[in-house]
């Protein structure tokens, strides 16, 4: 599997975990270390997205995509 590839693939998968129902689930009034459910969820995906893509970048570098 191309870098291009597992980018969009990855990219499709975080994407499909800030749709609504899985938002709805971290909707609560609830408090961790003081910031509310929610907002840790949306910075903790997005962090998780930067990692990953990261990840998959620097793994293979960009002499694999152009073959």
């Amino acid at each position: 599997m191309r870098v291009t590839e597992r980018i969009v693939a990855f990219f499709v998968l975080f994407l499909a975990c800030m749709v609504w129902p899985l938002l709805g689930i971290a909707n609560r009034p609830a408090v961790i270390a003081g910031i509310p459910a929610l907002v840790l969820y949306l910075f903790a995906g997005w962090a998780g997205i930067v990692v990953v893509l990261i990840w998959v970048t620097r793994a293979r570098g960009p002499a694999e995509d152009e073959a």
